[in-house]
């Protein structure tokens, strides 16, 4: 069952392991324990942005071309979308998309999408 942090029962959790401290040793010790997991979790969530959208397009991130996409919606290089594509580090921070961005490229789907459906090939 996943819990909110702040549920009354992870507050009562916390209460009753700081109540069994004795010592400040021993409040140190639980301290870094949990902080040297807080820091594991979110390196964590880290890696999985930055393959979480990339996964997400699974095979049509090889169907579509992303210089198209890149220049027509957003004005941008294919360098610059495929680095929010990959979650590539620059400068030192990984890539992603703003929620603005993301809308962006979304409609940008949903556009190419229906060109697509409408286009009928005859002779």
């Amino acid at each position: 069952m996943e819990q909110n942090p702040t549920s009354p029962q992870v507050l009562a959790l916390a209460a009753e392991i700081k109540s069994a401290c004795s010592t400040p040793e021993d409040e140190k010790l639980i301290d870094d324990f949990v902080s040297a997991r807080l820091t594991k979790l979110t390196a964590d969530i880290e890696q999985l942005y930055e393959v979480a959208t990339k996964l997400q397009l699974g095979e049509i991130g090889d169907m579509i071309n992303l210089s198209y996409i890149a220049k027509k919606y957003f004005r941008k290089s294919r360098a610059w979308l495929s680095q929010r594509i990959n979650g590539n580090c620059v400068n030192g921070k990984p890539c992603r998309f703003t929620p603005e961005e993301l809308d962006t490229f979304n409609a940008a789907l949903r556009d190419m999408s229906h060109r697509l459906s409408c286009v009928v090939v005859k002779y």
